[in-house]
């Protein structure tokens, strides 16, 4: 009695269960060139430790890249099998089902069909048999020498024959007519393995997760697993131009995404980040830098080019620095949470998704470089006045007045920075650069070669109805050499030298009225010292 009493004294007795929940992708993140991927279940638990078990994750799933988060008990510990996993109950959704027994028909169609050709066949080679038969008969040295009796042996061999072909003649039509259908059930076969690899079932093969979990009391728990996948999004543009008085330039963004994970995104949560987790995150390791010197090398009687061979072989060797780097942001980059559930199927699908999109107002002009085009181009700049930047486009394309001209890509643009779109060329706008002389020589001893002079003459010609404002590009020769001279004249003279700090490129601020023609002329003078060539 005292030990029952005892027994009622001490807490309830806590034993372990075990649950098993089913799973998919419910939340991805995905960045450029990977993807977390997130499952979440839920499930009600008594108070004490259980093993929560999920038997359907990715075969090829890493302990060493999950993560666990898990609400409502603490977690005590996991264990992940990948292989000799227990088989689990068929799963399929409704339209894998269908599409699998669409084929199983299929092939029963197809195997009936073989079955019926090959009962036909048989006819034809029982009859076949009996003809064989009779013309080894009518050839016998037993056959009866009495004429009545050979009359009857050549009725019964020519009726039996007669019986014989037709027999197989009308098996062979049958079987001609069976084989019209075979094509038809082929198609119908391969129709249903297409439909079912266009459902894309996910793989059979698959990892088993438990969760070693203590619950302090009955409670609800919610466990979320993450873990990485092969995954890409990228951003696309749709830039529309708009003329007139108050030019605007809206753009449509949206997102690609595509995914090689084995398994199917089915209306999952999908939130895209522009910065990638797989890139550098510590920072670079400086080592010091030693110089000393030596006594000077002799120098050897070689030619010019291999001296100067030698100068580099022998030259000291340049510090490493880092490579530069396409360009980044600082900050945690820009997130964009996609509004609607997304599906994605696993090497198969390009999802495209809308973002947003932004409004700019634009300076429209056009840009001429005549001596590489022979038309003008429509130009739009205009300001990334967001607060986050434009990212890269490997695809945009753009449109003036609701019309396609082009596609191509587009430049990252951090907030604040101007941004410059060309939206194709302006036909209306001509451009010819002539050479109209060109003089090389002394006094015409070309052997002695010394000065160049060159003038170029470059016409604009408008023969649209509108006013162009055009900014017109053209270079001219520079140096760094003190004794090569460069002298050169435009006139008009340009607006702007060394454009965008580049020495030599020359830029005119035009403005051209409809039908009309501008002329600019550029000469130029070069003298270099006497027994040099110049490059």
């Amino acid at each position: 009695m005292r030990f029952a009493l005892c027994l009622l004294a001490l807490p309830t007795a806590v034993f372990a269960d075990n649950f098993t929940v089913t799973s998919a992708p419910s939340a991805v993140t995905v960045y450029p060139g990977i993807a977390m991927v997130s499952r979440t279940v839920t499930v009600d638990v008594p108070q004490g430790t259980h093993e929560l078990i999920l038997p359907d994750l990715p075969q090829w799933v890493d302990a060493r890249s999950l993560r666990i988060s898990l609400k409502g008990a603490t977690l005590a510990g996991t264990r992940l099998r990948n292989d000799f996993v227990p088989p689990q109950p068929d799963t399929d959704s409704a339209a894998v089902t269908t599409a699998k027994d669409a084929i199983t028909a299929a092939e029963q169609a197809l195997a009936g069909l073989d079955d019926d050709i090959a009962a036909v066949q048989v006819v034809a080679q029982a009859a076949e048999a009996q003809l064989t038969f009779l013309m080894g008969l009518s050839g016998s040295q037993t056959l009866p020498s009495e004429p009545a009796g050979l009359r009857d042996i050549a009725a019964m061999i020519r009726d039996e024959t007669l019986t014989g072909r037709q027999a197989m003649l009308s098996a062979q039509q049958k079987a001609r007519g069976l084989e019209i259908n075979r094509p038809l059930l082929t198609k119908a076969l391969k129709d249903a393995h297409a439909a079912l690899a266009a459902l894309t079932p996910p793989p059979d093969m698959h990892a088993l997760l438990a969760l070693s979990v203590e619950a302090e009391t009955a409670a609800s728990l919610t466990a979320t697993i993450s873990y990485p996948v092969q995954a890409y999004w990228q951003p696309t543009y749709d830039l529309f131009l708009t003329r007139g008085d108050d030019p605007a330039i809206e753009m449509k963004r949206s997102a690609l995404i595509s995914q090689n994970s084995s398994e199917n995104w089915d209306a999952v949560t999908l939130t895209l980040f522009t910065l990638a987790p797989t890139g550098q995150i510590t920072p670079s390791i400086l080592f010091p830098h030693l110089v000393r010197y030596e006594d000077p090398l002799k120098p050897k009687a070689v030619s010019r080019l291999q001296s100067d061979d030698a100068k580099m072989a022998f030259a000291p060797s340049p510090v490493l620095m880092e490579a530069s780097a396409t360009a980044r942001f600082d900050g945690p980059g820009v997130t964009y949470a996609v509004a609607r559930p997304v599906t994605v199927a696993s090497g198969a699908d390009e999802v495209r998704v809308a973002l947003d999109a932004l409004n700019f107002e634009p300076r429209v002009f056009a840009q001429a470089v005549p001596a590489r085009d022979s038309t003008a181009f429509l130009m739009a700049e205009g300001v990334n006045g967001t607060q986050e930047p434009l990212l890269r486009a490997d695809v945009a394309r753009f449109y003036v007045d609701g019309a396609l001209v082009g596609t191509g890509p587009f430049a990252e643009t951090p907030a604040g920075e101007d941004m410059a779109l060309a939206f194709g060329p302006i036909e209306a706008l001509r451009l010819t650069r002539t050479v109209l002389d060109l003089n090389q020589g002394d006094r015409g001893i070309i052997s002695r070669s010394n000065a160049q002079t060159q003038t170029v003459r470059i016409d604009v010609m408008n023969l649209s109805d509108e006013a162009w404002a055009v900014e017109l590009l053209d270079s001219v020769p520079y140096t760094e050499q003190e004794d090569l001279t460069i002298d050169w004249e435009a006139t008009p003279a340009p607006d702007q030298s060394d454009v965008d700090d580049q020495r030599g490129i020359l830029q005119w601020n035009l403005n051209i009225a409809p039908g009309a023609e501008q002329q600019i002329t550029v000469e130029q003078d070069i003298r270099w010292p006497d027994g040099k060539v110049l490059r």
